[in-house]
């Protein structure tokens, strides 16, 4: 379990109420934004079980609970995209006594914070001019591919969760097309969650390995990513560009169907490690490749979350107003 601190508070998050953000990985407590623990999912059933190790290790519970889950939102039960955690809002309301539980996609909640963030919490990577009242798109890998729409609303802001990450994986280049027809074998749809993400590098490295004709001698993103950072297995160094590459197609995809004049953020869990890819020519050109639409993004402006517990910070914006 690790603690850390937030680089900012909220204003939403008073002493009676808390922030959980749950991936199918791990699930990162926050209470008052001062502090994070991390629990492996894998340990446990259910939410409910975390929720009660927390709490026997660092006491009493506060009054409300807003929790960031990976998967849809909207009703009383959700079911996570990749992991087989169900999570019932009453439910959790009637084992711990909450007096109010809120459930939110873990990408609105990231998207939520972004306003609040201060200028030295993001790496630019595209210089651009937002246009003042235009929508903004925050999305990036962590275990899927998350993607939600900010829009400003007065003096605040709405928030639109999405599930882009499933839309159709749209190969560029003819390395990615034979890719994409190997992975086909196995998944009759593919997503661009299912390349672009964790759990997407490393079938991107095992499609690329068959494709050679070697052994895939690295197993899951612990292993490639830091390999392909080192330079020392230039299939997992492949992987990884075009993880990124395909990334940045899905980005400027994103911008154009949206609106995102205002800008697009590249956030969630991979966003770090993947960063210098990021900051790469070819990232650059990959995204404003758009054709007769390549002008469309040009004074886009496209930066980098630094931080990466966003999401706690954001899920606190949508506890009950006192």
């Amino acid at each position: 379990m690790t603690h850390e601190r937030p680089t900012h508070s909220c204003r939403r998050c008073g002493r009676h109420q808390c922030a959980l953000g749950v991936g199918p990985h791990h699930a990162r407590r926050s209470r008052h934004l001062d502090h994070v623990s991390r629990l492996p999912v894998a340990k446990f059933p259910a939410l409910g079980d975390a929720i009660e190790a927390w709490r026997n290790d660092h006491g009493p519970l506060p009054k409300t609970a807003v929790f960031a889950l990976a998967g849809p939102t909207g009703a009383d039960e959700v079911r996570f995209t990749n992991s087989d955690w169900v999570v019932s809002a009453s439910a959790i309301q009637h084992r711990f006594g909450f007096s109010s539980v809120t459930l939110v996609n873990d990408f609105a909640a990231q998207a939520r914070a972004i306003p609040a963030n201060r200028p030295d919490e993001f790496e630019t990577l595209i210089d651009g001019t937002a246009v003042a009242g235009a929508p903004m798109v925050v999305l990036g890998p962590g275990t899927g591919l998350g993607m939600a729409i900010l829009v400003p609303q007065e003096n605040d802001w709405r928030v639109l969760a999405t599930e882009g990450g499933h839309q159709a994986y749209a190969p560029t280049s003819l390395r990615e097309h034979e890719i994409l027809n190997f992975v086909r074998r196995d998944l009759d749809y593919v997503s661009y969650e299912n390349l672009v993400s964790g759990l997407g590098l490393d079938r991107l490295y095992r499609a690329i390995c068959a494709l050679d004709g070697v052994v895939a001698r690295l197993k899951g993103g612990d292993e490639i990513g830091p390999s392909a950072i080192a330079g020392d297995d230039r299939r997992a160094v492949e992987a990884v560009e075009i993880m990124t590459l395909s990334l940045a197609t899905f980005a400027g995809n994103a911008i154009l169907s949206c609106g995102a004049k205002g800008g697009c953020v590249i956030a969630g869990g991979v966003s770090e490690a993947l960063a210098p890819f990021l900051r790469t020519p070819a990232f650059k050109a990959r995204l404003l490749h758009k054709g007769a639409s390549s002008g469309y993004l040009d004074q886009v402006p496209v930066r980098r979350a630094r931080d990466s517990f966003a999401a706690l910070e954001g899920a606190a914006f949508f506890a009950p107003k006192p």
